[in-house]
């Protein structure tokens, strides 16, 4: 059930004075808030993973690029970019170990 129907039974219970039924819903979507919640964080440490992976992957590419063109021209910002990425990653690192740890 969602929130909006929720709210409809408790405005029901409290129209026909149910206190006991008007506790329940109120514990229900306390329920419903605590797992929505959660579901956030849980999609949002996903998400940095995610990042994390598509991170590595260029530098994968990127490392690849310096390694087979040593001589060429883009690699001064090839090398810029494995900066960027790297503190990147440093930064989704530490997020990543806020969520499961709570560390900063």
């Amino acid at each position: 059930m969602s929130v909006d129907d929720y709210l409809d039974l408790l405005n029901y219970a409290k129209a026909i004075n149910d206190g006991q039924w008007q506790a329940d819903i109120i514990e229900s979507l306390k329920n419903v808030k605590a797992t929505s919640e959660e579901y956030r964080r849980e999609e949002n440490v996903r998400e940095l993973w995610n990042r994390f992976d598509d991170i590595n992957r260029n530098l994968l590419v990127l490392f690849d690029r310096l390694r087979e063109n040593e001589g060429s021209e883009d690699s001064y910002r090839w090398k810029e970019r494995i900066w960027e990425l790297k503190m990147e990653r440093i930064t989704i690192a530490k997020q990543i170990q806020e969520r499961y740890i709570k560390i900063r």
